[in-house]
């Protein structure tokens, strides 16, 4: 079976690394798969020496076409299989008209349960199947120990990586981890951020002017544990020995398709708190933070399709998620076996979505 392989693979972002991920994970099965790049951004990756060796077979003959990006801009042919990959983070998109473009498709690949459920509540009529996101687990196994931050010694810390967008929910990070923890708490917050549209510079005094503003409207003390913020592209084995020495990674966002920091962590042997009834659920060793169903609001931040109130995501509880990162944090320090058992356990998740694990998957997927 030869499969065209349609996506923004060599984009810097989550996006793009997964669609990289899923390319190499069907040649590690032995698909004959050719891709061919498209872009959403001006951050690109270096070079894939085996994604090059793949971009100069011929797309002739094809079985298969996999288009992984955003549904309005798919297409059919009739000359062979079309299936189209998306994400999506809410409990419906019919708003959007998105189904209307899938339905054009012969069958839809989703990352998680949630989205399978909201693809038919969504309209989607075409046959959607699970088809989990990976990494190649090999490079957590050893991670160098090249970066590091002063703060971190002696401290237990918490670890967020992401965009600062409305979906993240950080403001109520940093509600709940300021109102929990006493600055005199050998406790951090460390965050990785990025802004769309925002100098590493601008993105920082973003965040700083986000986290003022949270410490002001608390009422709680005079001073505030500075948080631990880093903005700007990281290489991935600096940003990796920078997680490494973190504890606990915390996701709070209002909807996740999947989240491959999360994974990250795990296979580093990094226990996740997450947002109930997300696609994390189907991945994610940890603490769950109780959430309920509220409509979308503020997401001024993304396409104006999407997120609008007249759909619905998931709000973790504030005051739920300030106990969970107490008890992490109360775990750890007093129950180190019930930790160090969290951490195997995060480790062993991790691995069931190794590239090669997945990739197999994907194969099976495209035989059914």
């Amino acid at each position: 079976m030869k499969v065209l392989y349609i996506g923004n693979y060599n984009d810097r972002t989550g996006w793009g690394n997964a669609c990289l991920n899923n390319i190499l994970a069907l040649d590690s099965a032995g698909v004959n798969v050719v891709p061919r790049a498209i872009t959403f951004n001006d951050s690109h990756n270096t070079s894939n020496q085996r994604i090059a060796e793949l971009e100069g077979q011929s797309e002739q003959g094809v079985d298969v076409c996999i288009q992984h990006t955003l549904p309005p801009l798919y297409s059919y042919n009739s000359r062979f299989k079309n299936i189209g990959i998306f994400y999506t983070e809410t409990a419906t998109f019919s708003e959007t008209m998105w189904h209307k473009h899938i339905n054009l498709l012969d069958e839809a690949w989703v990352p998680n349960n949630q989205m399978i459920t909201a693809s038919q509540k969504s309209g989607v009529t075409i046959p959607v199947k699970l088809a989990p996101l990976c990494l190649p687990m090999e490079d957590y196994q050893n991670i160098e120990d090249c970066a590091n931050v002063g703060e971190f010694s002696g401290c237990f810390n918490f670890c967020f990586v992401g965009e600062i967008v409305k979906r993240k929910n950080i403001e109520t990070l940093l509600r709940a981890f300021h109102t929990e923890f006493h600055p005199s708490e050998p406790v951090n917050l460390f965050l990785k951020l990025s802004k769309p549209g925002y100098s590493h510079d601008e993105t920082l005094k973003y965040f700083d002017t986000l986290s003022d503003n949270v410490k002001q409207a608390l009422k709680i003390r005079k001073s505030y544990r500075k948080e631990i913020a880093i903005t700007g592209h990281l290489e991935s084995r600096h940003l990796h020995s920078l997680m490494d020495k973190c504890d606990c990674f915390v996701m709070p966002s209002f909807g996740e398709a999947w989240c491959i920091p999360a994974l990250e962590s795990m296979a580093m042997g990094i226990p996740v708190i997450h947002t109930a009834n997300t696609g994390m659920d189907d991945f994610c060793v940890g603490w769950k933070v109780p959430s309920s169903p509220a409509p979308c609001y503020m997401a001024t931040d993304s396409m104006d399709s999407v997120y609008t109130s007249l759909t619905r995501w998931m709000e973790p509880d504030l005051e739920s998620l300030c106990s969970i990162m107490r008890v992490a944090y109360e775990t750890y320090k007093n129950n180190p076996k019930e930790y160090n058992a969290k951490k195997d356990d995060s480790m062993a998740k991790a691995r069931e979505y190794d590239i090669k694990c997945i990739g197999k998957k994907l194969k099976e997927l495209l035989y059914e």
